[in-house]
């Protein structure tokens, strides 16, 4: 039997994972490595979870955000490089394929198991114009050793391969991760805000509490808003919690501060406003480069209630302008379909 290792970087890198891991072939034994947190996206799959499944005060955003690195230092989190590097020097000899989800950590992970390896590159591309948002030299230079690598579009496909990197475009791997939507819960004549507070547990509260600030905003601007959150955390009792997917599906506009979150929301064509948080995640730095990546789906305001309510109110209320957000979130996005190509592609080498 063939034995698969994918190592991923994050809550969107394991959901890429999850998602991909059940469009393989059954015959095939998977393990997964992730390299920041627990890895609970994977407990319901049938493969075995390897690593030290460590969570830090930062949330693995430390390298974002360099305030957050002296409490991930006090926690351990040089012991716990050390510790992943080890599992990974184990790991040589084990595998037939090596399968690096995310950014530069899980790209080196997987070039030194010492066996093929592919990767999926979900955070990096070339509509980043930030320095290290999209692929360094010394990236490009492990990159030229993968067997193929899978760009999140096309513009980064073209441009690796004017590098010499073996590298393709099949879609965004992030659209196909998304889920499926219960049945419809918002009256579709009210004006639904979705809210996204993000994945970091530390970041939550904070963040809820600015967005009921915001909601009460809205109500004065019109009575006729609902709002819907995605989270497991206590909420105000104006919000009502629903899956991701369904925040997605029903919302006019979404207030958020997450990452791969707002990425899918601007996919999906739902205009997307944001703010610098309180928390670790949604940094200036991050919104900054999330910006570029988004370009025009995404509105960057600063943090104040009634400004971000007079946004969306602005938004919602410009068709123009409305349709347009839309079309750029979905353009810069692409499309979905991408793990079930990259499933196919994995069958193919591995037979």
């Amino acid at each position: 039997m063939k034995k698969i290792l994918i190592l991923s970087n994050g809550h969107g890198e394991d959901l890429v994972a999850a998602d991909l891991i059940m469009k393989l072939p059954r015959e095939l034994e998977v393990d997964v490595f992730p390299l920041v947190g627990k890895g609970e996206t994977f407990k319901d799959l049938p493969v075995k979870v390897i690593g030290t499944r460590k969570v830090f005060p930062s949330g693995g955003f430390s390298m974002r955000n360099i305030f957050a690195l002296p409490s991930d230092i006090l926690s351990g989190y040089f012991q716990n490089l050390y510790e992943q590097w080890t599992i990974l020097k184990n790991c040589r000899g084990k595998y037939d394929l090596a399968v690096g989800i995310g950014d530069l950590v899980p790209l080196y992970a997987a070039s030194i198991i010492g066996c093929p390896f592919i990767f999926i590159g979900v955070n990096k591309t070339d509509h980043y114009s930030s320095f290290g948002s999209s692929y360094t030299p010394w990236e490009k230079l492990i990159l030229k050793k993968a067997m193929m690598v899978f760009t999140r579009d096309k513009l980064t496909a073209n441009s690796l391969s004017k590098s010499g990197i073996n590298a393709r475009y099949e879609g965004n791997p992030l659209m196909d991760c998304i889920g499926v939507p219960s049945a419809e819960t918002i009256d579709e004549k009210q004006l639904v805000v979705g809210f996204l507070p993000g994945t970091r547990e530390k970041d939550i509260p904070l963040n809820i509490q600015d967005f009921q600030l915001i909601a009460r905003e809205l109500k004065i601007l019109d009575q006729h808003f609902e709002f819907i959150i995605a989270t497991k955390a206590e909420t105000p009792p104006e919000f009502v919690k629903l899956p991701f997917a369904n925040i997605l599906s029903e919302s006019d506009v979404i207030i958020g501060l997450s990452g791969t979150g707002n990425e899918q929301a601007a996919g999906m064509g739902k205009p997307v406003v944001a703010f610098t948080g309180r928390g670790s995640q949604y940094t200036k730095r991050f919104a900054k480069a999330q910006h570029e990546l988004l370009g025009e789906a995404l509105n960057l305001t600063e943090r104040n209630p009634k400004i971000i309510a007079e946004a969306v109110y602005s938004i919602i209320n410009d068709h123009m302008r409305y349709e347009y957000m839309s079309h750029a979130g979905r353009e810069r996005m692409g499309e979905p379909g991408a793990d079930d190509k990259i499933a196919l592609y994995i069958k193919g080498i591995l037979k």
